[in-house]
Order: C-alpha cells, then sequence, then structure tokens
C-alpha cells in the first residue's frame, strides 16, 4: 500500500466524511468504528437503538450511514428513509436478505458477516457510484 495511485489514494476521499453507525452489537459497532476512525472518517456513534441514531443524525448531519436494519426489538426501515430524505447515503448493513425498502433508499448494501477489506471497498463504490462530492 506504498503507491500514490493505489488504495491509500483510493481511500484518501473518505478522510474527514461524516459516517453514522447504527450498530446494536458492541462488538460489531466497535470493530467499524475504528475501521472507520483508521480511514480518517469522522464517525458519529455508534448508535444502538433508532431513537439514539435521529439524535445523533440531527446535531452531526452525516453524508453516509452504516445501518443494521435489525436492531434489538425494532427495524430501522423508519429511520433509513428518514436518513435518505435528509441527503444521507446509507449503507445498509444486516445478516438477513435486503430489507422490504424501496432500492433508491439504499445506497449499497452490505451483508454479515464482512470483513474491514469489505467494509472499504462497498464504502469506496458507494461513493465512486453516487459521484458524492465530499470535500
Amino acid at each position: 500500500m506504498s503507491s500514490s495511485h493505489g488504495p491509500e489514494a483510493e481511500v484518501s476521499i473518505l478522510k474527514d466524511v461524516p459516517v453514522l453507525v447504527v450498530e446494536d452489537s458492541w462488538h460489531v459497532a466497535k470493530a467499524m468504528k475504528s475501521a472507520l476512525v483508521q480511514l480518517g472518517m469522522r464517525v458519529v456513534g455508534p448508535a444502538a437503538t433508532t431513537r439514539e441514531a435521529r439524535r445523533l443524525a440531527a446535531g452531526q448531519k452525516p453524508t453516509l450511514a452504516l445501518v443494521d436494519v435489525n436492531l434489538k426489538k425494532e427495524l430501522a426501515c423508519d429511520l433509513i428513509e428518514e436518513l435518505h430524505g435528509q441527503g444521507v447515503h446509507v449503507i445498509v448493513v444486516s445478516g438477513y436478505a435486503v430489507p422490504p425498502l424501496p432500492e433508491r433508499m439504499v445506497a449499497a448494501f452490505l451483508p454479515k458477516p464482512f470483513s474491514e477489506s469489505d467494509l472499504i471497498t462497498i464504502l469506496l463504490a458507494t461513493t465512486a457510484r453516487l459521484a458524492v462530492r465530499l470535500h
């Protein structure tokens, strides 16, 4: 990873991008946050509930969100719809089949289990496909 045209150059587009993490599994949330921080992203959260996610999103205005659709005792479908309506690009994270959400509301789908490499790949693909100007 020492080439300026390799993976380091690619991930530099993610530097300082605010990303909301919504995940109720502590160890998964911790691993995601660690990986995102290493990429230089500004992590909002993690939040374990939709209520906490809404509070954080209102105060921090994330550009991207990684949302586990199946949280303890609740589904995050309404949250995903709200975030989409606020212009947040939502990457749905789930160990289940894709949730019943309109395709336009979901920027990408990241199936569990996933590796750090999978996470980086989906973040880069999402930002490239959406042609989001992040800086």
